[in-house]
């Protein structure tokens, strides 16, 4: 298990971003926060929260992104103010769906550490959600057929599905479309879990367009990549966190993305499906 002080780190990274660079170090917030809760919630191995706390602070201690937020009352009533910048943000596909991760992450952040609703955080989270001000149009395809899943079961499945036909789409082409599948369907299921069933509704509508995007496959401007080596280590597993002890995690999508992954799975009652999902985790991983 992680220090819950961590949820603090990545909560005043997130609130900050949009002063810094709100791309960037939002997954960087976004990273420590999902790291967080892939300790607390998956049957992680021993050692794997050490080697993931060594990563964090590593990479992104606080002398690295910044200095803690001062010192206020905390009011969870403030928490309206970013459901409602969240709403605001949807109904278009913006910048792959971030608009919704990261802000999901901060509200499942603040749901435990209810001490860290401040107004200062409060109005950073609002700001990030802001700065993601860049939508993309979707046009219709031929043959669109998405379903309307009414729990986070079938919405699990649903996407899912759509990781293993993105996984195949791009392949060679990297596979940032297919991770941000499992962290946007993630993001979905976490506002519902915490009881924002408007904003989640609206949330699975731009998922929708996400996959519509994806179902389009790579573009022009999806420069080829090379594929990961398959691989018998996991992230459930402490020595793929030794292999990685050490490398520059970038944004840190090597947290976020099996976040999203693993939520998903714990949701999925389709064996056969949660199997071909492990067989081409390795794209992502």
């Amino acid at each position: 298990m992680l220090d819950r002080n961590y949820l603090i780190r990545g909560l005043d990274v997130l609130a900050s971003a949009h002063k810094t660079n709100y791309f960037a170090d939002g997954h960087k917030g976004g990273a420590i926060v999902a790291a967080y809760f892939l300790v607390a919630e998956q049957p992680v191995e021993e050692g794997v929260s050490d080697l993931i706390a060594g990563i964090i602070d590593d990479c992104w201690g606080p002398d690295k992104l910044g200095t803690p937020f001062p010192t206020e009352t905390s009011d969870p009533g403030l928490l309206g103010q970013v459901t409602a910048a969240l709403a605001g943000s949807m109904g278009q596909l913006r910048q792959a769906g971030h608009n919704v991760i990261l802000p999901a992450l901060a509200l499942k952040a603040f749901r435990e550490r209810p001490d860290a609703v401040t107004p200062s955080r409060v109005d950073g989270i609002c700001r990030l959600i802001e700065a993601f001000d860049t939508s993309t149009e979707i046009p219709p395809v031929d043959g669109d057929e998405f379903p309307d899943p009414q729990t986070p079961e079938e919405f699990a499945q649903f996407a899912l599905t759509e990781v293993l036909r993105c996984a195949e789409a791009f392949v060679g082409r990297g596979q940032g479309w297919t991770g941000h599948m499992c962290t946007f369907g993630r993001a979905v299921v976490d506002l519902g879990r915490l009881g924002y069933d408007a904003p989640a509704r609206k949330a699975q509508q731009d998922f929708m367009l996400y996959v519509k995007r994806a179902r389009m496959g790579p573009l022009e401007t999806d420069k080829a990549r090379a594929e990961h080596p398959q691989t018998d280590l996991f992230p459930l597993e402490a020595e793929y966190w030794r292999r990685r002890r050490g490398n520059d995690q970038g944004l840190g999508h090597s947290l976020k993305y099996p976040y999203g992954f693993y939520g998903l799975m714990s949701l999925c009652g389709d064996a056969d499906l949660k199997r071909r999902c492990l067989e081409a985790a390795f794209r992502i991983f």
